[in-house]
């Protein structure tokens, strides 16, 4: 009797565990290319139903993509789909998306995130979180010299907030993996080429970060973006001879003529 009554408890208690936190539904990255359309590229797909009887996410997969060669590319944000768990003790949930751009032949950098802070659809126990204003420009983030192969490596984390506690977890990996700075993600590929010889007069460039301004000087007109180092466009303009922003101190990208400069801030 008392081993069938310690077995119960283990099942239970496993039940309990597993069940924890709820689990995931479908997600994806919407990016655009070459100022064309959003579009969502499919993290994962666990056949949610979706409100209009469709699956939002039936794109196509991000992982193992090439973007080939493309001229813009712009993560705009994503969606997180996920059940939870029902009860009393259930407060809300909350999904992150972390992102890199490295060349691919290099060991990866350290993760930029944002959260998916708009609660899109709740019905019973589902529940869906989006972002589309992300506005992160992929293409700054790839600041190597010469032609080189970048990935875009993503993984996207789910926190279940429960009285007492929460269960945090990610894809690739699902309910039962914690989010992991270390974990691999789904990674697609594009490729940039930056040309780094300065030949002529007409490209000359002298940039400067005095006094919380960063300033630049060239020849003649040209297209001026500059970028956290995160990827977020922060000023853009069409300037003639020089441009000049105030900022707050720290590290920045900026992009004139095509070639991206980093600039420290102090």
């Amino acid at each position: 009797m008392k081993k069938v009554t310690f077995l119960f408890f283990a099942l239970t208690m496993t039940f309990s565990l597993a069940y924890a936190g709820g689990d995931w539904g479908s997600s994806a990255v919407s990016i655009t290319k070459d100022v064309g359309t959003a579009y969502l590229y499919l993290l994962n797909d666990m056949g949610w139903a979706k409100p209009d009887g469709n699956n939002y996410f039936a794109n196509t997969p991000l992982n193992g993509f090439n973007f080939g060669t493309p001229t813009s590319l712009i993560l705009n944000g994503g969606a997180g789909c996920g059940w939870i768990d029902s009860g009393d003790w259930y407060d809300g949930t909350s999904f992150v998306i972390y992102y890199r751009v490295y060349v691919s032949t290099e060991a990866p950098g350290s993760w930029s995130q944002f959260a998916l802070p708009d609660q899109t659809y709740s019905s019973g126990n589902d529940r869906r979180y989006d972002k589309t204003d992300a506005n992160i420009d992929l293409l700054a983030l790839a600041t190597a010299g010469g032609t080189n192969t970048y990935t875009l490596e993503v993984v996207m984390s789910k926190n279940q907030y429960y009285t007492g506690g929460n269960w945090l977890s990610m894809v690739p990996g699902g309910q039962s993996a914690a989010y992991d700075a270390g974990a691999s993600g789904y990674k697609a590929t594009f490729v940039k080429s930056i040309t780094t010889a300065i030949n002529q007069p007409t490209d000359r460039l002298k940039i400067s970060s005095d006094h919380g301004t960063i300033k630049a000087h060239f020849d003649g007109p040209a297209p001026v973006r500059l970028y956290t180092m995160n990827g977020q466009l922060i000023g853009s303009s069409t300037a003639t001879t020089q441009f000049e922003q105030a900022v707050k101190s720290g590290a920045y990208l900026l992009c004139v003529k095509g070639r991206t400069h980093k600039v420290l801030v102090q």
